[in-house]
């Protein structure tokens, strides 16, 4: 009952915005790829959480095979106190995920934000922060061995600048350079089945090659000593205009060169930088539509089909963007609004998909 219920949404809404409804009301976006296509989904305690909402749970389970948890697996919320582990929320996506066939990327094991407090007050020394991080990765890495396929081992650890240094972080400040190759040992030896990601923003083009470059240039360290990292994640929280075909093919093409594989782990895309509409006009959500067909479209003809890590949209519904409430703007950069219904960037990405032109 609950997907007949959503295909009529599905129909008023794509003949609302002059899309052809009979191509569409059945249409499942993990059925046009030999890639995961997924979505992050929050848990309870979150209102939002996937486990409360039916409405989100039929758009999950009619179009992704792939499921990331936004914030259930950061470290602030599976570790709350010293040494006590809390797992029962994140336990049930991945029963979820099992129950409805789907496959879960683990996100992520080291984060210098959504810490626990306790860490960033931790006074050191610096052994014992290392103690931490390794405890840390060695506990949620094992639990959730042979359970997860892959995982952001180690996210934004680079900074935006020209030339990109390493960021000053708690792990960083303590460990030294040498904590994320120490995260990825540990992470393969938790898990040996596990493939895992190195995972960044503005690396696909936004603010120039520096930062992508600097993080080439640690993936070719790695991979010539032996540390095993099997790709690179691209978050692409981009807009209608930024950054340009051009590079976005050509950041994915030096990702590729190395033989690893590519994800875009973290899609969405803005319409409102610059603030100047006060809702989703059909004009705007066309460049939307347009913008993610072509983005689907660059990582089909860029990224052969062996490293495709697959495609992972940032949310489901506008009304479960972190964009609003971050940049302290409106937007509705998903493919579905926040009643649940989709909108033309559903079909746009599904002619990417399927490489329509």
């Amino acid at each position: 009952m609950k997907h007949r219920l959503l295909f009529s949404l599905v129909v008023l809404s794509l003949v609302h915005f002059g899309v052809q409804a009979n191509d569409n009301a059945q249409l499942s976006l993990a059925s046009l790829a030999d890639f995961p296509i997924g979505a992050a989904v929050p848990a309870d305690p979150w209102p939002n959480s996937l486990m409360q909402s039916p409405q989100r749970q039929a758009l999950m389970e009619q179009h992704f095979d792939s499921l990331t948890a936004e914030n259930a697996m950061k470290m602030a919320y599976l570790q709350p106190a010293p040494g006590e582990f809390e797992f029962s929320h994140a336990d049930a996506l991945v029963s979820y995920a099992k129950a409805n066939d789907m496959i879960v990327h683990g996100h992520a094991l080291v984060w210098h934000t959504q810490t626990a407090k306790w860490m960033d007050e931790h006074p050191g020394p610096a052994h014992e922060i290392t103690q931490i991080m390794d405890n840390h990765v060695r506990t949620v890495a094992g639990h959730y061995a042979g359970k997860i396929t892959s995982w952001d081992v180690v996210n934004e650890a680079f900074t935006d600048d020209n030339p990109s240094e390493y960021r000053e972080t708690l792990w960083y400040n303590n460990i030294g350079p040498g904590y994320i190759e120490r995260a990825f040992r540990l992470a393969h030896q938790a898990a040996p089945q596990a493939d895992l990601y190195y995972n960044d923003y503005d690396i696909s083009g936004m603010i120039g090659p520096a930062k992508l470059d600097r993080v080439l240039e640690m993936i070719d360290d790695f991979l010539a000593r032996g540390v095993p990292i099997h790709g690179l994640g691209f978050q692409m929280h981009i807009d209608t205009e930024k950054p340009s075909l051009e590079d976005i093919r050509e950041s994915f093409a030096k990702a590729v060169a190395r033989g690893i594989k590519v994800r875009i782990s973290e899609l969405d895309i803005a319409v409102n930088q610059s603030e100047q509409y006060q809702h989703l006009t059909p004009e705007v959500a066309q460049l939307q539509r347009q913008r993610y067909r072509d983005v689907a479209r660059v990582y089909l003809e860029t990224v052969p089909a062996k490293l495709r890590g697959g495609i992972t949209l940032w949310g489901l519904t506008d009304s479960d963007s972190w964009i609003p409430g971050f940049k302290e703007r409106a937007d509705w950069p998903l493919l579905f609004d926040a009643d649940f219904q989709p909108k033309p960037a559903l079909e746009g990405f599904a002619q990417g998909l399927r490489g329509s032109e």
